[in-house]
């Protein structure tokens, strides 16, 4: 009876958690209690939402308070690919790792000219352009750690982490990781996860 007080909050701790993020129910009380400690030393980002101009800590672990979804820890990974060149379209990949889930967002940056301007009888060109982004649809998300191949399937982005997939996340090698995104109608994009992330994983799983 002497130690019920010590007891209660850790237990409600761990209730108000679950419900904030019910796939995280494969960890213990005492698991959750120790990423919670954890996470007070992190830096803060106030959104868990994805876009292509957001401006968080990339490759760090953080603490995301997010007003819809509650609090929990969290890595950003953002990867460029191709398309440096003038009018060339570039993907960008974007992801946000928690322990219950991995979110992806594919975005496509098109730069297109603008129009040249007529003045005093001669037509001058505009040095600057436009940029558009558009976002594709992921439907399936393949990861290779060591000889491993994980696939999950999801809706809108998101992917379910599973127990097995949390260990060899944490156990990953020290460097980069290969991903393959499988887009609405097929289209596949190969990726990578930056060592950082990696590293990270390591306190997120």
């Amino acid at each position: 009876m002497m130690k019920l007080p010590q007891t209660i909050p850790v237990l409600l701790f761990g209730a108000s958690l679950a419900v904030i993020s019910p796939q995280s129910a494969a960890f213990s009380v005492q698991e959750v209690a120790i990423v919670a400690q954890a996470s007070s030393d992190l830096p803060m980002v106030k959104s868990a939402g994805l876009s292509p101009d957001m401006d968080v800590p990339w490759s760090k672990a953080v603490k995301i308070v997010d007003p819809f979804e509650g609090e929990f820890i969290g890595v950003f990974d953002r990867n460029s690919l191709g398309g440096r060149l003038y009018r060339e379209s570039s993907k960008q990949v974007i992801s946000l790792w928690t322990p219950s889930s991995i979110r992806v967002l594919v975005t496509v940056n098109s730069d297109e000219a603008r129009s040249s301007f007529y003045t005093a009888g001669r037509v001058y060109p505009r040095p600057d352009y436009f940029r558009f982004s558009t976002t594709k649809k992921v439907d399936k998300l393949l990861l290779k750690v060591r000889k491993k191949v994980f696939q999950l399937d999801g809706s809108t982005g998101t992917f379910a982490v599973s127990k097995e997939l949390a260990t060899a996340l944490k156990n990953a090698p020290d460097d980069n990781l290969d991903i393959r995104l499988v887009l609405e109608g097929g289209q596949t994009v190969d990726s990578e996860i930056g060592k950082g992330t990696v590293k990270a994983w390591r306190t997120i799983y």
